[in-house]
């Protein structure tokens, strides 16, 4: 079994194959080594000392300080080094192609202004960004998030097949030497992944994945620790053995030589050969007709199920649901952004209520006041646009825990959140509890039902509210 490593990128495990992004360890032990230069998994700092406040910032982005500076720039260097030696030396190095990081370092050098007692020290900064650790100086890493992710080789579909579920994008890639992608974009207009040769290596980018999530783990109170659970090994040993698999087939590609391009004259033709090539040239076409059949089916099952993003999304993708839950049940409900006010939802009744939305989802905390304070700002700025001549409402759809299976959540919006709802008559919506009202409406077409969930979110405005309970279809 070859060796294999991962640095910066966790794989459940004994953690004997880990090591730390922020080191100076080598790999020359290793045979496959799997590289991520993600400093969330680091110790580096922005703040100046242990007691300070507030971290470290330049024109908007992070600025670490001068020691984790210091250890960024040595860092990077080394890592520099040994991978390009590593794959140099005829071995296979995966790259996970994390979001890039834009931050600051301190140079190390500085100036004087004054003299005297007004003299003052300005220290000398630079950009910086993640990727900065790898030796991919050919390569153009653009940021850009996504979810749909199509295989394009061979050599990566059974790894895809594993793990889609736990990959995304975050940068796409651009360069000459890419001549064949090995992932791309829905529409194949971004370059998400490649294998390229290196000298006698191997340099395999892979887009973003992450399988040491929190539901593979299992915490034991007693000895106040957390270990992985036994889905989550299981999950480790097909990601290693789904790694190995493709340095193989790269070294099978190999070590077999290219056909001359003399070889596809007349002269050398086989007969065999060419009714076999017809055969696949015609169940090609036919392949290409079913991959474009299950492309438009994968494109209306990923709107059909977007639903569930209420039960475990944040953000935008979060907002796009509590969009399509209100449309199910009755409102019109839309995103507004006119380049000043920005609102994740301006939602309107039929029977001529007029709200305001914000959305929030928390990995492992209740939803805070936090967003409560920024829904008031919003509710101010929307009553103060000159068409606008009754306040609206306002409505916190949360959804804390958001990778806990919701039968299994315990928290919901902290104390001072729902307080102030109650003050200020803001409706409080789990949206795991709008997920169940609205999939019920959307299978039942229930126009009573409908209505009710309409009527309990009006009356129960300042407290968390619930949705009448769901008839049995």
């Amino acid at each position: 079994m070859k060796e294999l490593v991962s640095v910066g990128f966790t794989i459940p495990s004994g953690g004997e194959n880990y090591i730390r992004l922020d080191s100076l360890r080598s790999l020359s032990d290793a045979d496959i080594a799997i590289f991520c230069p993600d400093l969330k998994h680091t110790e580096y700092s922005t703040y100046e000392s242990s007691w300070a406040n507030d971290s470290g910032t330049y024109e908007g982005k992070g600025l670490y300080n001068k020691q984790s500076s210091a250890q960024i720039i040595e860092h990077s260097a080394h890592w520099k080094k040994e991978l390009l030696n590593f794959v140099n030396s005829g071995k296979t190095l995966i790259v996970i192609l994390c979001k890039r990081q834009d931050f600051f370092v301190h140079t190390g050098t500085k100036d004087f202004s004054g003299t005297g007692r007004n003299q003052k020290i300005i220290n000398h900064v630079s950009p910086y960004d993640n990727y900065k650790f790898l030796p991919l100086d050919f390569l153009k890493i653009t940021p850009s998030s996504g979810r749909v992710i199509k295989p394009n080789a061979a050599i990566v579909n059974d790894f895809y097949k594993n793990f889609k579920d736990f990959m995304k994008y975050d940068v796409y890639i651009e360069g000459d030497k890419i001549s064949s992608p090995t992932f791309t974009s829905k529409n194949k207009d971004r370059f998400l992944g490649a294998n390229l040769k290196v000298k006698n290596g191997f340099l395999v980018l892979i887009p973003s994945l992450n399988i040491s999530i929190q539901d593979f783990t299992t915490y034991d109170k007693e000895n106040d620790e957390s270990y992985w659970t036994d889905e989550a090994v299981k999950t480790g040993k097909i990601f290693i053995n789904s790694i190995v698999a493709i340095d193989k087939a790269l070294r099978k590609e190999k070590s077999k030589t290219p056909q001359p391009k003399w070889l596809s004259a007349k002269d050398f033709k086989l007969q065999e050969a060419e009714k076999t090539k017809k055969s696949i040239a015609k169940n090609q076409k036919e392949i290409e007709k079913r991959v474009a059949a299950n492309e438009e089916l994968s494109l209306i099952l990923e709107e059909q199920e977007s639903l569930k993003d209420l039960l475990f999304e944040t953000g935008k993708p979060l907002e796009q649901a509590v969009i399509k839950a209100l449309i199910v049940l009755g409102y019109k409900a839309e995103n507004y952004d006119d380049g000043e006010l920005e609102l994740d939802q301006v939602i309107f009744s039929p029977e001529g209520d007029r709200y305001i939305g914000e959305c929030e989802g928390k990995d492992t905390k209740d939803i805070d006041v936090s967003k409560f304070r920024q829904l008031l700002d919003g509710l101010n700025a929307d009553f103060e646009r000159e068409e606008i001549d009754e306040k609206a409402y306002g409505l916190i759809f949360g959804n804390p825990q958001r990778l806990t299976n919701p039968d299994d959540r315990n928290l919901d919006f902290t104390r001072k959140c729902q307080s102030g709802a109650a003050r200020e008559k803001i409706g409080l919506i789990l949206t795991a509890d709008l997920f169940k009202a609205a999939r019920y409406a959307l299978e039942s077409d229930d126009e009573e039902y409908k209505v009710q969930c309409r009527q309990a979110i009006q009356e129960k405005l300042g407290m968390i509210i619930t949705f009448p309970e769901v008839k049995t279809i």
